[in-house]
Protein backbone atom coordinates (compact mmCIF):
# COMPACT_ATOMS: atom_id res chain seq x y z
CA UNK A 1 0.00 0.00 0.00
CA UNK A 2 1.69 3.18 -1.22
CA UNK A 3 0.20 5.50 1.42
CA UNK A 4 1.42 3.23 4.19
CA UNK A 5 4.86 2.37 2.84
CA UNK A 6 7.85 4.26 4.18
CA UNK A 7 10.17 1.86 2.41
CA UNK A 8 8.81 2.80 -1.01
CA UNK A 9 10.53 6.17 -0.76
CA UNK A 10 13.97 4.83 0.18
CA UNK A 11 14.20 1.45 -1.56
CA UNK A 12 14.71 2.90 -5.08
CA UNK A 13 17.88 4.51 -3.77
CA UNK A 14 19.32 1.32 -2.25
CA UNK A 15 21.60 -0.44 -4.68
CA UNK A 16 20.68 -3.94 -3.56
CA UNK A 17 17.85 -5.54 -5.56
CA UNK A 18 15.89 -8.60 -4.39
CA UNK A 19 14.71 -11.37 -6.76
CA UNK A 20 11.05 -10.33 -6.21
CA UNK A 21 9.21 -7.03 -6.54
CA UNK A 22 6.91 -7.07 -3.50
CA UNK A 23 5.24 -3.68 -3.51
CA UNK A 24 3.92 -0.99 -5.81
CA UNK A 25 6.39 1.85 -5.20
CA UNK A 26 6.74 5.24 -6.88
CA UNK A 27 9.57 4.09 -9.14
CA UNK A 28 7.54 1.18 -10.53
CA UNK A 29 4.58 3.49 -11.20
CA UNK A 30 6.74 6.13 -12.89
CA UNK A 31 8.45 3.58 -15.13
CA UNK A 32 5.12 2.11 -16.30
CA UNK A 33 3.38 5.43 -16.87
CA UNK A 34 6.28 6.92 -18.83
CA UNK A 35 6.40 3.79 -21.00
CA UNK A 36 2.63 3.89 -21.58
CA UNK A 37 2.18 0.52 -19.85
CA UNK A 38 -0.65 -0.55 -17.55
CA UNK A 39 0.42 -1.26 -13.99
CA UNK A 40 0.83 -4.86 -12.78
CA UNK A 41 -2.16 -6.53 -11.15
CA UNK A 42 -0.33 -9.00 -8.93
CA UNK A 43 2.64 -8.85 -6.56
CA UNK A 44 5.17 -10.29 -6.04
CA UNK A 45 6.73 -10.86 -9.43
CA UNK A 46 10.37 -11.50 -10.43
CA UNK A 47 12.69 -8.52 -10.74
CA UNK A 48 15.16 -10.59 -12.83
CA UNK A 49 17.96 -9.40 -10.53
CA UNK A 50 20.23 -12.42 -10.21
CA UNK A 51 23.34 -11.93 -8.11
CA UNK A 52 24.57 -14.07 -5.22
CA UNK A 53 25.61 -11.70 -2.47
CA UNK A 54 25.36 -10.61 1.14
CA UNK A 55 24.48 -7.02 1.99
CA UNK A 56 23.64 -4.86 5.00
CA UNK A 57 21.27 -1.89 5.37
CA UNK A 58 21.69 0.41 8.37
CA UNK A 59 18.72 2.72 9.00
CA UNK A 60 18.33 3.91 12.64
CA UNK A 61 15.26 6.12 13.05
CA UNK A 62 13.70 7.93 16.03
CA UNK A 63 10.29 9.64 16.34
CA UNK A 64 9.62 12.65 18.56
CA UNK A 65 6.41 14.32 19.70
CA UNK A 66 3.03 12.72 20.35
CA UNK A 67 2.72 8.93 20.49
CA UNK A 68 0.05 7.00 18.60
CA UNK A 69 0.80 4.23 21.11
CA UNK A 70 -2.18 1.84 21.02
CA UNK A 71 -1.45 -1.79 21.84
CA UNK A 72 -2.27 -4.40 24.48
CA UNK A 73 0.06 -6.54 26.54
CA UNK A 74 -0.88 -9.97 27.86
CA UNK A 75 -1.14 -13.64 26.98
CA UNK A 76 -2.70 -13.87 23.50
CA UNK A 77 -4.63 -10.60 23.74
CA UNK A 78 -6.02 -8.82 20.67
CA UNK A 79 -4.38 -5.41 20.27
CA UNK A 80 -5.95 -2.25 18.92
CA UNK A 81 -6.40 -2.28 15.12
CA UNK A 82 -3.16 -1.30 13.34
CA UNK A 83 -4.86 1.53 11.43
CA UNK A 84 -5.40 3.33 14.76
CA UNK A 85 -1.61 3.64 14.91
CA UNK A 86 -1.45 4.66 11.23
CA UNK A 87 0.68 1.54 10.65
CA UNK A 88 3.66 3.47 12.01
CA UNK A 89 5.52 0.39 13.25
CA UNK A 90 5.02 -1.42 9.96
CA UNK A 91 6.18 1.61 7.94
CA UNK A 92 9.40 2.00 9.91
CA UNK A 93 12.42 0.19 8.41
CA UNK A 94 14.53 -2.04 10.68
CA UNK A 95 17.62 -0.57 12.32
CA UNK A 96 19.78 -3.28 10.72
CA UNK A 97 18.81 -5.56 7.89
CA UNK A 98 21.09 -8.35 6.69
CA UNK A 99 20.11 -9.58 3.20
CA UNK A 100 21.25 -12.85 1.69
CA UNK A 101 20.67 -13.74 -1.96
CA UNK A 102 21.82 -16.90 -3.71
CA UNK A 103 21.14 -17.78 -7.35
CA UNK A 104 21.63 -20.90 -9.45
CA UNK A 105 20.31 -20.51 -12.99
CA UNK A 106 16.51 -20.19 -12.62
CA UNK A 107 16.42 -20.74 -8.86
CA UNK A 108 16.87 -17.95 -6.30
CA UNK A 109 16.98 -18.02 -2.52
CA UNK A 110 16.46 -14.79 -0.63
CA UNK A 111 16.12 -13.96 3.06
CA UNK A 112 16.34 -10.94 5.36
CA UNK A 113 17.43 -10.93 9.01
CA UNK A 114 16.15 -7.72 10.56
CA UNK A 115 17.17 -6.18 13.89
CA UNK A 116 14.57 -3.72 15.19
CA UNK A 117 12.51 -2.68 18.18
CA UNK A 118 9.66 -4.93 19.30
CA UNK A 119 6.01 -4.06 18.65
CA UNK A 120 4.92 -3.36 22.22
CA UNK A 121 7.95 -1.36 23.38
CA UNK A 122 7.69 0.75 20.21
CA UNK A 123 4.15 1.87 21.05
CA UNK A 124 4.25 1.83 24.85
CA UNK A 125 7.65 3.32 25.60
CA UNK A 126 9.80 4.66 22.76
CA UNK A 127 8.93 5.06 19.08
CA UNK A 128 12.21 4.06 17.48
CA UNK A 129 13.47 1.12 15.45
CA UNK A 130 16.44 0.77 17.83
CA UNK A 131 15.89 -2.20 20.21
CA UNK A 132 15.89 -1.25 23.92
CA UNK A 133 19.29 -2.79 24.61
CA UNK A 134 19.81 -0.27 27.44
CA UNK A 135 17.01 -2.01 29.35
CA UNK A 136 16.83 -5.60 28.14
CA UNK A 137 19.90 -6.19 25.97
CA UNK A 138 18.93 -8.05 22.79
CA UNK A 139 15.91 -9.63 24.51
CA UNK A 140 14.09 -6.38 23.81
CA UNK A 141 14.50 -6.77 20.04
CA UNK A 142 11.80 -8.07 17.74
CA UNK A 143 12.10 -11.87 17.70
CA UNK A 144 9.57 -12.63 14.97
CA UNK A 145 11.91 -12.38 11.96
CA UNK A 146 12.36 -13.19 9.17
CA UNK A 147 9.45 -11.41 7.53
CA UNK A 148 10.93 -12.05 4.08
CA UNK A 149 12.37 -15.44 3.15
CA UNK A 150 11.54 -17.39 0.01
CA UNK A 151 12.59 -19.65 -2.86
CA UNK A 152 11.88 -18.50 -6.41
CA UNK A 153 11.83 -20.50 -9.60
CA UNK A 154 11.77 -18.06 -12.53
CA UNK A 155 11.05 -19.65 -15.91
CA UNK A 156 10.46 -17.90 -19.21
CA UNK A 157 6.67 -18.32 -19.18
CA UNK A 158 5.89 -18.73 -15.48
CA UNK A 159 7.34 -18.46 -11.98
CA UNK A 160 6.83 -20.18 -8.62
CA UNK A 161 7.40 -18.71 -5.15
CA UNK A 162 7.43 -20.67 -1.89
CA UNK A 163 8.06 -18.86 1.37
CA UNK A 164 7.31 -15.63 3.17
CA UNK A 165 6.88 -12.16 1.65
CA UNK A 166 4.34 -9.45 1.04
CA UNK A 167 1.69 -9.92 -1.62
CA UNK A 168 -1.04 -7.70 -3.12
CA UNK A 169 -3.62 -7.39 -5.89
CA UNK A 170 -4.46 -4.45 -8.10
CA UNK A 171 -2.85 -1.15 -9.07
CA UNK A 172 -4.39 1.09 -6.42
CA UNK A 173 -2.90 2.81 -3.38
CA UNK A 174 -5.65 1.27 -1.22
CA UNK A 175 -6.29 -2.29 -2.47
CA UNK A 176 -9.66 -3.67 -1.37
CA UNK A 177 -9.18 -7.36 -2.31
CA UNK A 178 -5.65 -8.25 -1.23
CA UNK A 179 -3.44 -5.54 0.26
CA UNK A 180 0.14 -5.43 1.48
CA UNK A 181 -0.41 -3.82 4.90
CA UNK A 182 0.49 -7.13 6.62
CA UNK A 183 4.17 -7.60 7.51
CA UNK A 184 4.15 -10.81 5.47
CA UNK A 185 2.21 -13.79 4.15
CA UNK A 186 3.33 -17.42 4.14
CA UNK A 187 2.44 -18.50 0.64
CA UNK A 188 2.84 -20.75 -2.37
CA UNK A 189 2.40 -18.82 -5.63
CA UNK A 190 2.23 -19.98 -9.24
CA UNK A 191 1.88 -17.30 -11.91
CA UNK A 192 2.13 -17.23 -15.70
CA UNK A 193 3.08 -14.40 -18.07
CA UNK A 194 1.55 -13.07 -21.27
CA UNK A 195 -1.62 -11.48 -22.57
CA UNK A 196 -3.58 -13.90 -20.38
CA UNK A 197 -1.74 -14.23 -17.06
CA UNK A 198 -3.11 -16.73 -14.53
CA UNK A 199 -2.13 -16.69 -10.86
CA UNK A 200 -2.89 -19.28 -8.16
CA UNK A 201 -1.90 -18.73 -4.54
CA UNK A 202 -2.24 -20.59 -1.23
CA UNK A 203 -1.63 -18.62 1.97
CA UNK A 204 -1.41 -20.20 5.42
CA UNK A 205 -2.67 -17.92 8.20
CA UNK A 206 -1.96 -18.29 11.92
CA UNK A 207 -4.96 -20.24 13.31
CA UNK A 208 -4.54 -19.23 16.97
CA UNK A 209 -7.81 -18.05 18.58
CA UNK A 210 -8.73 -16.53 21.89
CA UNK A 211 -10.89 -18.59 24.26
CA UNK A 212 -14.01 -16.64 23.30
CA UNK A 213 -13.29 -17.06 19.57
CA UNK A 214 -12.67 -20.79 19.98
CA UNK A 215 -15.99 -21.26 21.74
CA UNK A 216 -17.75 -19.55 18.83
CA UNK A 217 -15.82 -21.50 16.19
CA UNK A 218 -16.69 -24.82 17.82
CA UNK A 219 -20.35 -24.16 18.64
CA UNK A 220 -21.90 -21.75 16.11
CA UNK A 221 -23.59 -23.19 13.00
CA UNK A 222 -23.81 -20.49 10.27
CA UNK A 223 -26.84 -19.90 8.08
CA UNK A 224 -27.02 -22.46 5.22
CA UNK A 225 -24.20 -24.55 6.72
CA UNK A 226 -24.29 -28.31 6.16
CA UNK A 227 -25.58 -30.69 8.88
CA UNK A 228 -22.05 -31.70 9.97
CA UNK A 229 -21.07 -28.16 11.01
CA UNK A 230 -19.25 -26.75 12.87
CA UNK A 231 -15.78 -27.47 11.45
CA UNK A 232 -13.16 -27.32 14.17
CA UNK A 233 -9.75 -28.24 12.80
CA UNK A 234 -7.18 -25.64 13.81
CA UNK A 235 -6.32 -24.43 10.32
CA UNK A 236 -7.03 -21.23 8.40
CA UNK A 237 -6.07 -20.91 4.73
CA UNK A 238 -6.54 -18.15 2.17
CA UNK A 239 -6.64 -19.39 -1.42
CA UNK A 240 -6.73 -17.02 -4.38
CA UNK A 241 -6.76 -17.19 -8.15
CA UNK A 242 -6.97 -14.47 -10.76
CA UNK A 243 -6.77 -13.93 -14.50
CA UNK A 244 -5.16 -10.75 -15.82
CA UNK A 245 -6.12 -9.90 -19.40
CA UNK A 246 -3.99 -7.35 -21.29
CA UNK A 247 -5.57 -6.75 -24.72
CA UNK A 248 -3.40 -3.64 -25.08
CA UNK A 249 -0.06 -2.65 -23.67
CA UNK A 250 -1.84 0.25 -21.98
CA UNK A 251 -4.77 -1.74 -20.54
CA UNK A 252 -4.97 -4.53 -17.99
CA UNK A 253 -8.17 -6.02 -16.54
CA UNK A 254 -8.03 -8.55 -13.71
CA UNK A 255 -10.72 -10.99 -12.53
CA UNK A 256 -10.26 -12.98 -9.36
CA UNK A 257 -11.64 -14.91 -6.41
CA UNK A 258 -10.42 -15.15 -2.85
CA UNK A 259 -11.74 -17.89 -0.60
CA UNK A 260 -11.03 -18.30 3.11
CA UNK A 261 -11.07 -21.94 4.20
CA UNK A 262 -11.31 -22.38 7.95
CA UNK A 263 -11.81 -25.22 10.41
CA UNK A 264 -10.93 -27.71 7.68
CA UNK A 265 -7.87 -28.67 5.66
CA UNK A 266 -8.41 -27.44 2.06
CA UNK A 267 -9.12 -30.08 -0.57
CA UNK A 268 -9.52 -29.95 -4.34
CA UNK A 269 -13.29 -29.68 -4.03
CA UNK A 270 -12.94 -26.31 -2.31
CA UNK A 271 -9.79 -24.95 -4.04
CA UNK A 272 -9.62 -26.55 -7.50
CA UNK A 273 -7.55 -23.95 -9.41
CA UNK A 274 -9.94 -23.44 -12.36
CA UNK A 275 -13.25 -23.88 -10.57
CA UNK A 276 -15.62 -21.07 -9.54
CA UNK A 277 -15.25 -21.33 -5.78
CA UNK A 278 -18.40 -19.39 -4.96
CA UNK A 279 -20.43 -22.08 -6.70
CA UNK A 280 -19.21 -24.76 -4.29
CA UNK A 281 -21.51 -23.26 -1.62
CA UNK A 282 -19.39 -24.54 1.26
CA UNK A 283 -21.17 -22.35 3.80
CA UNK A 284 -19.75 -24.07 6.88
CA UNK A 285 -16.04 -23.77 6.14
CA UNK A 286 -15.46 -21.24 3.32
CA UNK A 287 -16.06 -17.55 2.70
CA UNK A 288 -15.53 -16.39 -0.90
CA UNK A 289 -15.17 -12.95 -2.49
CA UNK A 290 -15.12 -11.95 -6.18
CA UNK A 291 -12.98 -9.09 -7.48
CA UNK A 292 -12.36 -7.14 -10.67
CA UNK A 293 -9.71 -4.45 -11.14
CA UNK A 294 -8.12 -2.50 -13.98
CA UNK A 295 -5.27 -0.19 -14.90
CA UNK A 296 -5.48 1.97 -18.03
CA UNK A 297 -2.85 4.37 -19.37
CA UNK A 298 -4.69 6.24 -22.19
CA UNK A 299 -1.56 8.28 -22.86
CA UNK A 300 1.95 8.39 -21.47
CA UNK A 301 2.19 9.81 -17.99
CA UNK A 302 -1.50 9.42 -17.06
CA UNK A 303 -3.29 6.44 -15.50
CA UNK A 304 -6.80 5.48 -14.40
CA UNK A 305 -7.32 2.55 -12.04
CA UNK A 306 -10.08 0.95 -10.02
CA UNK A 307 -11.13 -2.16 -8.14
CA UNK A 308 -14.39 -3.73 -6.96
CA UNK A 309 -14.88 -6.57 -4.47
CA UNK A 310 -18.15 -8.38 -3.84
CA UNK A 311 -18.34 -10.44 -0.64
CA UNK A 312 -22.09 -11.08 -0.52
CA UNK A 313 -25.09 -10.05 -2.62
CA UNK A 314 -28.60 -10.56 -1.29
CA UNK A 315 -30.84 -11.89 -4.06
CA UNK A 316 -34.63 -11.87 -4.30
CA UNK A 317 -34.90 -15.52 -3.23
CA UNK A 318 -32.55 -15.23 -0.24
CA UNK A 319 -33.69 -14.76 3.35
CA UNK A 320 -31.37 -11.84 4.07
CA UNK A 321 -29.43 -13.25 7.05
CA UNK A 322 -26.24 -12.36 5.14
CA UNK A 323 -26.35 -8.71 4.06
CA UNK A 324 -24.84 -7.33 0.85
CA UNK A 325 -21.13 -6.67 1.39
CA UNK A 326 -18.74 -4.92 -0.98
CA UNK A 327 -15.73 -2.60 -1.30
CA UNK A 328 -14.29 -0.52 -4.14
CA UNK A 329 -11.70 2.09 -5.08
CA UNK A 330 -11.07 4.41 -8.01
CA UNK A 331 -8.17 6.75 -8.71
CA UNK A 332 -5.99 8.64 -11.17
CA UNK A 333 -2.26 9.37 -11.43
CA UNK A 334 -0.27 11.92 -13.43
CA UNK A 335 3.48 12.26 -14.04
CA UNK A 336 4.90 15.79 -14.21
CA UNK A 337 8.44 16.51 -15.37
CA UNK A 338 10.30 19.33 -13.62
CA UNK A 339 13.88 20.61 -13.96
CA UNK A 340 14.68 19.11 -10.54
CA UNK A 341 13.13 15.67 -11.00
CA UNK A 342 10.00 13.63 -11.58
CA UNK A 343 6.71 14.35 -9.79
CA UNK A 344 3.93 11.78 -9.46
CA UNK A 345 0.49 13.12 -8.49
CA UNK A 346 -2.43 10.93 -7.44
CA UNK A 347 -5.99 11.04 -6.14
CA UNK A 348 -7.88 7.98 -4.94
CA UNK A 349 -11.15 7.22 -3.16
CA UNK A 350 -11.78 3.86 -1.47
CA UNK A 351 -14.76 2.54 0.48
CA UNK A 352 -15.70 -0.66 2.32
CA UNK A 353 -19.25 -1.09 3.58
CA UNK A 354 -20.17 -2.29 7.08
CA UNK A 355 -20.28 -6.03 6.43
CA UNK A 356 -17.50 -6.78 3.95
CA UNK A 357 -14.64 -9.05 5.17
CA UNK A 358 -16.77 -10.18 8.14
CA UNK A 359 -18.85 -13.31 8.71
CA UNK A 360 -20.16 -15.61 11.44
CA UNK A 361 -17.05 -17.68 12.25
CA UNK A 362 -13.58 -16.44 13.33
CA UNK A 363 -11.72 -18.70 10.89
CA UNK A 364 -13.63 -17.27 7.91
CA UNK A 365 -13.00 -13.56 8.53
CA UNK A 366 -10.69 -11.81 6.08
CA UNK A 367 -7.79 -10.79 8.28
CA UNK A 368 -4.22 -11.98 8.60
CA UNK A 369 -3.46 -12.74 12.25
CA UNK A 370 0.08 -11.98 13.43
CA UNK A 371 1.15 -12.89 16.97
CA UNK A 372 3.99 -10.67 18.16
CA UNK A 373 6.08 -12.45 20.79
CA UNK A 374 7.82 -9.82 22.93
CA UNK A 375 10.06 -10.32 25.96
CA UNK A 376 10.25 -6.69 27.03
CA UNK A 377 7.46 -6.37 27.96
CA UNK A 378 6.55 -10.05 28.12
CA UNK A 379 3.53 -10.58 25.91
CA UNK A 380 1.86 -12.55 23.16
CA UNK A 381 0.10 -9.72 21.34
CA UNK A 382 -2.35 -10.51 18.53
CA UNK A 383 -2.63 -8.01 15.68
CA UNK A 384 -5.26 -8.63 13.00
CA UNK A 385 -4.15 -7.07 9.71
CA UNK A 386 -6.80 -6.48 7.03
CA UNK A 387 -6.42 -8.70 4.00
CA UNK A 388 -8.40 -6.18 1.99
CA UNK A 389 -8.94 -2.47 2.68
CA UNK A 390 -6.32 -1.13 5.12
CA UNK A 391 -8.97 0.33 7.45
CA UNK A 392 -11.19 -2.74 7.53
CA UNK A 393 -14.98 -2.72 7.07
CA UNK A 394 -17.19 0.33 7.55
CA UNK A 395 -14.59 2.82 6.32
CA UNK A 396 -13.78 5.18 3.47
CA UNK A 397 -10.70 7.19 2.54
CA UNK A 398 -9.97 10.03 0.14
CA UNK A 399 -6.22 10.30 -0.45
CA UNK A 400 -4.14 12.95 -2.23
CA UNK A 401 -0.56 11.93 -2.96
CA UNK A 402 2.60 13.52 -4.30
CA UNK A 403 5.91 11.77 -4.93
CA UNK A 404 9.10 13.54 -5.95
CA UNK A 405 12.18 11.68 -7.16
CA UNK A 406 15.27 13.79 -7.78
CA UNK A 407 19.00 13.22 -7.92
CA UNK A 408 19.67 13.42 -4.18
CA UNK A 409 16.19 14.01 -2.76
CA UNK A 410 13.05 11.87 -2.67
CA UNK A 411 9.77 12.92 -1.07
CA UNK A 412 6.45 11.22 -0.46
CA UNK A 413 3.46 13.28 0.70
CA UNK A 414 0.01 11.89 1.48
CA UNK A 415 -2.99 13.83 2.73
CA UNK A 416 -5.90 11.55 3.59
CA UNK A 417 -9.43 12.10 4.87
CA UNK A 418 -10.59 8.98 6.72
CA UNK A 419 -14.11 8.11 7.84
CA UNK A 420 -14.35 5.05 10.11
CA UNK A 421 -17.61 3.63 11.39
CA UNK A 422 -18.04 1.41 14.47
CA UNK A 423 -18.11 -1.97 12.65
CA UNK A 424 -14.87 -4.00 12.75
CA UNK A 425 -13.75 -7.57 12.06
CA UNK A 426 -14.90 -8.49 15.56
CA UNK A 427 -18.40 -7.03 15.31
CA UNK A 428 -21.07 -9.69 15.90
CA UNK A 429 -22.12 -10.59 12.34
CA UNK A 430 -24.42 -9.46 10.75
CA UNK A 431 -25.12 -6.73 13.29
CA UNK A 432 -24.74 -3.05 12.46
CA UNK A 433 -23.00 -1.49 15.45
CA UNK A 434 -24.43 1.60 17.05
CA UNK A 435 -21.88 4.33 17.40
CA UNK A 436 -20.35 7.40 15.91
CA UNK A 437 -18.56 7.52 12.58
CA UNK A 438 -15.21 9.17 13.21
CA UNK A 439 -13.83 11.44 10.49
CA UNK A 440 -10.46 13.18 10.48
CA UNK A 441 -7.57 14.26 8.28
CA UNK A 442 -4.16 12.63 8.34
CA UNK A 443 -0.95 13.71 6.65
CA UNK A 444 2.37 12.00 6.13
CA UNK A 445 5.55 13.51 4.69
CA UNK A 446 8.45 11.11 4.26
CA UNK A 447 11.74 11.69 2.54
CA UNK A 448 15.41 11.04 2.06
CA UNK A 449 18.17 13.49 1.23
CA UNK A 450 21.33 11.55 0.42
CA UNK A 451 21.80 9.57 3.67
CA UNK A 452 19.34 11.55 5.83
CA UNK A 453 15.85 10.15 6.56
CA UNK A 454 13.08 12.43 7.81
CA UNK A 455 9.32 12.32 8.28
CA UNK A 456 6.37 14.25 9.66
CA UNK A 457 3.32 12.23 10.69
CA UNK A 458 -0.08 13.69 11.63
CA UNK A 459 -2.80 11.22 12.53
CA UNK A 460 -6.00 12.79 13.92
CA UNK A 461 -4.73 14.93 16.82
CA UNK A 462 -1.29 13.31 17.05
CA UNK A 463 1.80 14.90 15.52
CA UNK A 464 5.21 13.19 15.32
CA UNK A 465 8.56 13.96 13.73
CA UNK A 466 11.04 11.32 12.63
CA UNK A 467 14.75 11.58 11.86
CA UNK A 468 17.43 9.04 11.02
CA UNK A 469 19.90 7.96 8.38
CA UNK A 470 20.29 5.13 5.90
CA UNK A 471 23.35 3.50 4.40
CA UNK A 472 23.91 0.22 2.58
CA UNK A 473 27.01 -1.95 2.50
Amino acid sequence: MRFLSFLSIIMPLILFSSPLVNSLDASTILNCLEAGEALPGFFPFPSHAKESKLSLDVSPLVYFGGNFGKTKVGWFVIADPPWENAYLYERTPPMLNVKLEWNLKRVSLYTEFALKNNYNFFYQSFATNVPPIWEAHLEGADLNFPYTAYLLYDDEDFYVVVGRSKTRWGSSDFPVALSDVSPCFNHFTFSTRGMFAYTFQIVSINPVLTKVEWEKQTSLVPVNADPTSPYTEKVKTLVTHRLDVSPLRSLRIGFGELTMVGGKVPDLFSISPLAIWHNNYNEGYTNTMFSVDFSWVPFRGFELHGEFVLDDLVGKTELGEKPTAYAFNVGVRKVVDTPLGKVLLGIEFAKANEFVYNTFLPYLKFYNRIVYVTNHPQSRTIVDYPIGFAFGPDASALNFSLDFIGKDLTLCLDVCHLSKGPNTFHTEYPRREEGETKSYWSASLKGKYRWLLFSVEKHAENLMFGVGFSHSF
